[in-house]
């Protein structure tokens, strides 16, 4: 059998894929292990195949030829190969409820390390519920500490439970580690947020910059416009007065000049209606008015 010594959780098995060695086929998944805890042993595991794992098959520990970290490799024979029976002593402690002998339940047994090339059973793991300010976690509980097993739970000495030795990290530790991670990555998104913040506000007093700065040259714009339509219309007006100055003028002349060829018709001038010329004059000048 060609396995390491170092120990391996009975879980890690789990659902290993199971192959025949002679022809690399698949047998199954190992459904559960044969333990014997009178003798701290394996004597052999069932496996499971086909649909919803309706057919099973089953091996003692001897068969196994390796075990690999995803596999285990079994030397099997169809011919000759019937499925062992399971002893008496057979059935699972997961589950088994962990009491003190002086009444106290500590915890329960939840895993089991064993020796691939022996399979025997080296340390239970038990999970503590926090008894009498142990800390939560996954504990190691050697087989000379087990006074005695029963069909649901096994029992301790008090001093098992007082001093326990560790063995992985329980619930406590993990909240702590989780806890720990969440205020770091709070403290970090914090930070990006923050920076996130101050660029927005960079940005928005950019473009309020930016946009009084439009407003001032539109602003400009309309006053420099508004500026050049009073320029025009003053100039149009100007030159709509020297027109019309200018017209008058030239009826006063040319009034001047009729009085001057026709003195003693003055007065009777005067009551006639004004001169065809000085009607196209006047016409003349409204018209450039009115333009």
């Amino acid at each position: 059998m060609s396995m390491q010594q170092s120990a391996i959780r009975q879980s890690d098995l789990l659902n290993q894929l199971v192959l025949d060695r002679r022809t690399a086929e698949e047998l199954g998944r190992v459904d559960y292990l044969w333990l014997n805890p009178k003798a701290h042993r394996v004597e052999g595991f069932t496996c499971k195949s086909g649909f919803l794992g309706g057919k099973k098959r089953s091996f003692i520990w001897d068969r196994i030829e390796s075990i690999g970290a995803d596999g285990i490799m079994v030397n099997f024979n169809a011919e000759e190969f019937a499925d062992p029976e399971k002893s008496e002593q057979v059935f699972s402690l997961i589950g088994h409820e962990v009491w003190t002998e002086s009444g106290d339940k500590a915890g329960k047994v939840v895993d089991y390390l064993l020796v691939p090339e022996t399979a025997a059973v080296v340390n239970y793991l038990i999970s503590s519920s926090g008894w009498r300010g142990v800390l939560d976690g996954i504990y190691l509980l050697a087989l000379t500490d087990i006074s005695s097993i029963g069909s649901k739970r096994l029992l301790v000495p008090d001093t098992v439970v007082q001093n326990p030795q560790y063995y992985a990290e329980g619930l406590n530790q993990k909240v702590s580690q989780a806890a720990d991670f969440i205020q770091e990555d709070y403290s970090k998104t914090q930070s990006e947020l923050e920076g996130i913040r101050r660029g927005a506000q960079n940005v928005a007093g950019q473009w309020q910059d930016k946009a009084k700065l439009m407003a001032g040259q539109a602003k400009e714009r309309a006053q420099d416009a508004a500026g050049q339509a009073k320029e025009r219309a003053q100039d149009m007006a100007d030159q709509v007065k020297e027109r019309a100055q200018d017209m008058a003028d030239q009826v006063k002349d040319k009034i001047a000049d009729l009085k001057a060829s026709q003195p003693l018709e003055h007065e009777q001038n005067a009551a006639l209606p004004p001169a065809p010329d000085i009607i196209e004059i006047k016409a003349e000048v409204i018209r450039e008015d009115s333009e």
